[in-house]
């Protein structure tokens, strides 16, 4: 009969660098970071139309794309601020959480 070696505990360690401990800490993070995005997006978007209309020198076409890109914008900024506000409101009516820190287990934190 044979005997195999079982090691007890963990043989090594992995370094985590993140700080991300588990699932709701990673899905806080990622929400955290697409309005960030979202936010630089709307930035780098809305300064682009701002220089647009500044070399229009006086062309309608050009004028036009340099409005319709700060309007669009503007819309998505809009679209990014509602989202988050519907998701603030369905957070405190069925009392889970989803923008305000992630949590699975109870009682959170």
């Amino acid at each position: 009969m044979r005997k195999y070696f079982v090691p007890q505990g963990f043989i090594f360690q992995i370094p985590n660098p993140t700080g991300i401990k588990n699932l709701a800490d990673l899905v806080d993070n990622l929400i955290s970071l697409a309005f960030f995005a979202v936010g630089l997006g709307f930035f780098i978007n809305l300064i682009i139309g701002g220089f647009q209309w500044m070399a229009s020198s006086g062309d309608p076409k050009s004028l036009q794309t340099a409005r319709g890109r700060i309007t669009n914008s503007i819309i998505g900024l809009i679209i990014v601020i509602a989202s988050f506000s519907i998701a603030l409101i369905v957070e405190t009516v069925l009392g889970i959480r989803i923008v305000s820190g992630f949590c699975i287990q109870e009682p959170c934190p």
